[in-house]
């Protein structure tokens, strides 16, 4: 009876298993995304960066503060998802 029970329980252990590492699998490949947006949302802060260097130099200061801000809070966003992507 022991052996029958114990070869019906594999075939379940494999597919749980198998369960397992198609996760992993998704869970690596949500974190490539994270990582690829995080790119992304960085070349957006060094875009910002450099609008406002250009408002800045157009006299516009008000406009080069907002755009400064801008950058910060695209630089906070991308260490956030570059974190988030690291923990997973």
């Amino acid at each position: 009876m022991k052996r029958i029970a114990l070869a019906a329980a594999i075939p379940a252990l494999f597919a749980l298993t198998a369960c397992n590492s198609e996760q992993d699998d998704v869970m690596e490949a949500e974190a490539e995304v994270l990582d690829a947006e995080a790119g992304v949302t960085e070349a957006e802060a060094d875009l910002a960066e450099e609008k406002a260097d250009v408002a800045e130099e157009m006299g516009d200061d008000a406009a080069a503060a907002g755009l400064e801000a801008d950058a910060d809070a695209l630089e906070a966003e991308a260490e956030t998802q570059e974190d988030t992507a690291d923990g997973m």
